[in-house]
């Protein structure tokens, strides 16, 4: 075999050998799909609901139906949630009534009440009302009724906000206040 046969296979083995390189190279390549996040912003939602009505007949004795309950919504925050109770003056002259279990009085003020609730919670409603009810005091009389200038009253509100971040309840109701001012 003369050295131009040689070469000319030489040259044919290399480039056979260098075209089985690239294709064993493309054959472990690999590629992976985007990973994608999206970010969405945190909430928290509540309701404040009562299914007895808001106008009530004093009748002395009796235990009178009041079902107001606040329910932190599914898909909500970890939160501090709070309950407000605005009343008129001297109505605890003619009714008593107690507030249900759970709620924590806030730093001694006893018409501001709250709880820490987690993720657990959601969609559950919380009585504020001990039993649901209270009950008008034996001793209220159609003389006590009439010398008051206006029938007596008793509101609620609901306020929350996230309790990631947030180390206790004063911490909580002061960002309350910061942020519904006009309403607290």
């Amino acid at each position: 075999m003369n050295k131009r046969n040689i070469l000319i296979i030489v040259v044919s083995l290399t480039s056979i050998l260098a075209l089985a390189a690239g294709v064993t190279l493309a054959l472990l390549t690999s590629i992976s799909g985007p990973v994608e996040n999206t970010f969405t912003l945190g909430e928290i939602s509540i309701s404040l609901d009562e299914t007895t009505g808001n106008t009530y007949d004093m009748i002395p004795g009796t235990t009178v139906a009041k079902d107001p309950k606040v329910t932190v919504k599914r898909g909500s925050e970890d939160c501090w949630l709070f309950i407000k109770l605005d009343k008129s003056t001297g109505i605890d002259s003619y009714l008593s009534y107690g507030i249900d279990e759970g709620w924590t009085v806030y730093d001694g003020d006893d018409g501001i009440y709250y709880r820490k609730l987690d993720y657990t919670a959601h969609d559950t409603a919380y009585p504020i009302l001990k039993d649901d009810c209270f009950t008008v005091r034996d001793s209220l009389t159609e003389e006590m009724m009439s010398a008051i200038a206006s029938k007596p009253t008793m509101a609620f509100s609901a306020y929350a906000v996230q309790s990631y971040g947030v180390e206790d309840a004063s911490e909580a109701w002061a960002l309350i206040e910061e942020n519904f001012r006009s309403n607290v």
